[in-house]
């Protein structure tokens, strides 16, 4: 080789020295460059990763740590540089569970990744491990490790919810067979919401202070107890659940061991250790029940409370709203029995007018059917009018409709029925509300009153009539004594009357026939009078007649006819007979009243100058009536005067004492005037009613005596002649000397009349002497008037 050769190879190599010292210089800088890039990456990564809360770590095929973040330092208590390059077992401790190194081991051995969680001392882990390939072909492990405690409790807090929600939902919705199937069931599942074995609830009264066992699970009784517990207890006896009563707030009682001072007695009179729970239930800030659970492994919570307290709300709430809606269902019911068994007629029409229900009563009075009636509007049913055709009336249910008020039917109402019925009516109606307080119809209550009218206008009608002669009253003549008492009036004239007989007509007779009495005067005066003429019966036995524009000739002519007529009335034996005074006004200065006050004076001046004439002549009137009946009473009354006359002159009695025997003797039978003429002609044997019937007649002719100042001395004789000396006679059973002489006088003659009567009739018989059957008589007679008068009888000529 030459030395040019030399020279350019030598050159060559410079230069590709050169150039590979240059290459070498730029890779020695892309090489730093790359490997401040992979430090800067792996910054970054050890940031990214130290700065999440997932445990990060890789282990080699020994276990020993080659990588792990910081968020494991707080799990393992060491730091990041304490914890690398060392095993679990070097490290002594089981941050994630004792499981862990066993499941990294599983993983190196079968390169599958694995995902499980891990429960270790109240925490839970989501924990991944993975195969992680190594130089010279080993395999370590890999793992992300996620607590997942809060987010579990999260979900199981959610669960907790949908499954609360559920059981309120099946509370709602499932159809039991009675409250304490709902309350069983509610039971039941409040026992898995709480994951408790047992439980209760007792209802509970504050106003009584008092629990009732409502529901219980199986383990709440003693095992030796085979009946059902206690159902009711006071709160002073009452345990645990009674203690939450007078605090009035939720009592949690949590044990980490089941120790015997723990112990709490529970209703039904076992006791439990351990956790439990005891809750009251408020509504309306009162306490309704009280909610116990116990046997919880976990303990229980703030959240067991809020769970138990809305459940039981709302169950407790469910409970009373269908409480509240069977006594509504039952009020309803309660009311709408009423309605249709009302003795009211009851309408109910919806707002639209159609009719809904007719009660039994509306369909009676409408003509109509309740399924006829349903459906049409109530205007073509209930068809309303006002009694005078010229008016109109208000409709009850327009108007309840347009103001919404209970509206009440006036006076004047008609209802027109199907056959053309017609009654009179009153009536309301009033709007229907619902829950809302809309109206949603209207209930129409009517009734007939047609005879309620009709006994309202008879009120009104005897309010101013007299309602025995249907004449006028005091009360209406006195006010039209004011009224009529104008000048255009003039001359008034006034009539008083008063009727005579009346009181003895009363008396003999009875009340019903004075009251006919009353009637056929008031009938004469009608007939009597004119049309203009105002008749009042004034009170008792008085009348008054107002005769306005009519002169004092004119009144006396109308009172002549009135006498005249009336006196051609009577009522049995007692002619009509009144006395009357009239007088006039004829001048507005004169007093009305005054005018009135001198009638009645004129009348009663009148009356005493009439009344002795009027009495001799009723007394012949009794007497000739009672003749004329019965013929024999006559013969009967003459002989026994006659035989008492006798008898005084014997006794030699005064001679006023004489004439006073024998008119008794006369009128001792007058009484019989009020017997029918059959019964004083019998001479059968009578009945009890009969001889009842004859037995008044002391009665009645001692009341028509006294009714005449004559005759009234005679009076007691004619009422005791009748009595027995030994007291066994009528009417009231006097004996001895309490009857008085002249009736045992009276006695011995009629009874001596009747024997003389009863032989000539063959009823004694020939051979029987009505002397020695006289003398035979013991204890009727006065000993020595019966004495006086046989010996008189015997001492008369034969």
């Amino acid at each position: 080789m030459n030395a040019a050769a030399s020279i350019l190879v030598i050159t060559g190599l410079v230069i590709a020295v050169g150039i590979l010292l240059i290459l070498l210089h730029q890779n020695n800088k892309k090489l730093k460059k790359n490997s401040e890039d992979t430090k800067s990456i792996k910054d970054i990564c050890d940031t990214f990763i130290n700065g999440h809360e997932t445990v990060i770590y890789l282990k080699d095929e020994q276990l020993n740590y080659l990588f792990i973040n910081k968020a494991a330092e707080p799990h393992y208590q060491k730091s990041v540089a304490e914890i690398i390059v060392q095993d679990d077992q070097q490290l002594d401790i089981e941050a994630f569970g004792p499981s862990i190194i066993e499941t990294d081991q599983q993983v190196i051995k079968t390169e599958k990744t694995t995902e499980y969680e891990e429960k270790h001392k109240n925490r839970i882990y989501k924990i991944k491990k993975f195969p992680v390939k190594l130089r010279e072909n080993r395999i370590g492990v890999g793992a992300f490790i996620r607590e997942i405690t809060d987010e579990e409790k999260l979900i199981k807090k959610q669960e907790r919810v949908l499954f609360r929600n559920k059981i309120l939902v099946n509370v709602l919705s499932k159809n039991f067979r009675n409250d304490q199937k709902q309350l069983d069931y509610v039971l039941h599942e409040a026992l898995k919401l709480t994951e408790s074995s047992i439980g209760y609830i007792c209802f509970y009264n504050e106003k009584r202070q008092e629990f009732a066992l409502s529901a219980w699970s199986k383990g709440l009784t003693k095992e030796s107890q085979m009946v059902e517990p206690q159902r009711i207890y006071r709160l002073e006896e009452a345990g645990l659940w009674g203690e939450t009563v007078r605090q009035r707030k939720p009592i949690i009682n949590n044990t980490d061991v089941a120790e015997p001072t723990s112990e709490q007695e529970l209703p039904g009179g076992d006791k439990v250790t351990g956790n439990s729970i005891t809750i009251p239930i408020f509504i309306d800030e009162k306490i309704k029940a009280v909610v116990g659970f116990a046997g919880k492994e976990d303990h229980y919570g703030d959240n067991d409370v809020y769970e138990i307290t809305v459940l039981m709300n709302g169950v407790l709430t469910n409970v009373e709203r269908r409480i509240i809606q069977k006594k509504l269902f039952e009020e309803r019911s309660k009311y709408f029995q009423t309605l249709i068994s009302i003795g009211d007629g009851v309408m109910v029409v919806d707002p639209a007018g159609k009719i809904e229900m007719l009660n039994k009563v509306a369909q009676s009075l409408t003509g109509w059917t309740n399924e006829e009636a349903k459906g049409k509007h109530y205007t073509e049913v209930f068809v309303l009018s006002h009694e005078d055709r010229q008016q109109e009336i208000q409709d009850p249910i327009i108007t309840a409709m347009a103001t919404d008020e209970t509206q009440e039917l006036k006076n004047h109402a008609v209802l027109t029925a199907k056959d053309g019925s017609v009654f009179h009516l009153e009536d309301s109606a009033a709007p229907i509300k619902n829950e809302k307080g809309e109206t949603v119809g209207i209930v129409l209550v009517f009734r007939d009153v047609s005879e309620k009218k009709e006994q309202r206008e008879e009120i009104e009608y005897l309010s101013f009539h007299d309602a025995l002669t249907g004449l006028y009253n005091r009360r209406f003549l006195e006010a039209e004594l004011l009224r009529l008492d104008t000048e255009r009036n003039l001359p008034i004239s006034i009539i008083m009357g008063d009727v005579n007989g009346l009181k003895l007509t009363n008396d003999i007779f009875g009340h019903a026939h004075g009251d006919i009495f009353l009637k056929k005067i008031a009938d004469v005066m009608r007939r009597t009078c004119r049309a203009d003429d105002i008749i009042a019966r004034w009170g008792g036995d008085e009348f008054v007649i107002l005769l306005p524009k009519t002169t004092i000739e004119q009144a006396k002519l109308i009172k002549k006819r009135i006498k005249t007529e009336f006196a051609r009335e009577g009522v049995k034996v007692i002619k009509g007979n009144i006395s009357l005074g009239c007088e006039v006004k004829t001048a507005m200065d004169q007093s009305i009243m005054e005018c009135l006050e001198s009638a009645e004076e004129k009348m009663y001046a009148i009356k005493i100058l009439e009344r002795d004439d009027f009495k001799s002549t009723t007394l012949d009137s009794i007497i000739t009536t009672l003749q004329s009946d019965s013929p024999q009473e006559e013969e009967h009354a003459q002989r026994v005067s006659q035989w008492c006359h006798d008898l005084g002159v014997t006794m030699e009695l005064p001679h006023v004492k004489i004439k006073r025997l024998k008119l008794a003797g006369y009128f001792h039978d007058i009484g019989k005037i009020v017997l029918h003429k059959d019964l004083l002609e019998q001479s059968s044997e009578l009945s009890v009613e009969e001889m009842t019937e004859i037995k008044k007649h002391p009665i009645m002719g001692y009341r028509i005596l006294n009714a005449f100042d004559d005759t009234m001395s005679l009076a007691d004789a004619v009422l005791h002649h009748h009595e027995r000396w030994d007291g066994s006679g009528y009417p009231k059973g006097l004996k001895g000397e309490e009857i008085p002489f002249s009736a045992r006088v009276v006695a011995v003659a009629n009874c001596y009349d009747r024997l003389i009567s009863a032989q000539e009739e063959e009823v004694l018989g020939f051979n029987q002497n009505p002397l020695l059957h006289l003398e035979k008589m013991e204890g009727q007679f006065d000993p020595e008037i019966k004495r006086e008068f046989i010996n008189m009888i015997r001492n008369l000529p034969s």
